[in-house]
């Protein structure tokens, strides 16, 4: 018997709802906005996954959808990320991934990075603001390292890095 998954996502400027449908046309399963979402929807299904963005190290609403699945009589819970972050970036995305869970919630939930970009039209005024701050104290560092002189090429614009492949990890893992 194929276990039942619903997709629940948060997306602000449509990357992760981009790649939720993704993984929802791929895995066959439902799929629906964090906003809409009850325990009780959850409850029956046996898998949930929930993504959303990282936004300053935190991936936005895990805490109301673990609450959520919690309250559910699903028996797992799967979390995916997407950010401007490149995924070769492994000890920041692992750091970030800190952030959001316990010891034991790492060992635990299931948990996927996709790299996706930056969309400054679909920013709220706030991170707009803080993106270009961010940005021009980029460009403005001294001595800055490869890495930073290239995240400061790269952040001044809106740019997509988002590709269908980011997301077969977490098929495949949904798969097995």
């Amino acid at each position: 018997m194929s276990k039942k998954i619903i997709i629940v996502y948060k997306s602000v400027t449509g990357f992760t709802k981009e790649y939720a449908e993704m993984i929802a046309q791929e895995m066959d399963c439902l799929l629906i906005d964090l906003k809409k979402v009850t325990a009780q929807m959850m409850s029956e299904v046996d898998i949930v996954v929930f993504g959303s963005r990282m936004h300053a190290g935190m991936v936005d609403e895990l805490k109301k959808a673990k609450q959520l699945f919690a309250q559910s009589k699903a028996s797992q819970f799967i979390v995916f990320a997407t950010g401007a972050m490149p995924n070769e970036e492994k000890e920041t995305i692992d750091e970030m991934w800190k952030n959001n869970f316990s010891s034991e919630e790492l060992q635990n939930i299931p948990h996927f990075y996709m790299q996706s970009g930056l969309r400054y039209e679909k920013m709220s005024f706030f991170d707009k603001m803080m993106m270009k701050v961010f940005c021009r104290m980029m460009k403005k560092k001294k001595n800055k390292s490869e890495k930073e002189q290239q995240l400061a090429d790269i952040i001044g614009t809106s740019y997509d890095i988002s590709s269908k492949l980011y997301i077969m990890p977490l098929v495949a893992f949904l798969k097995s």
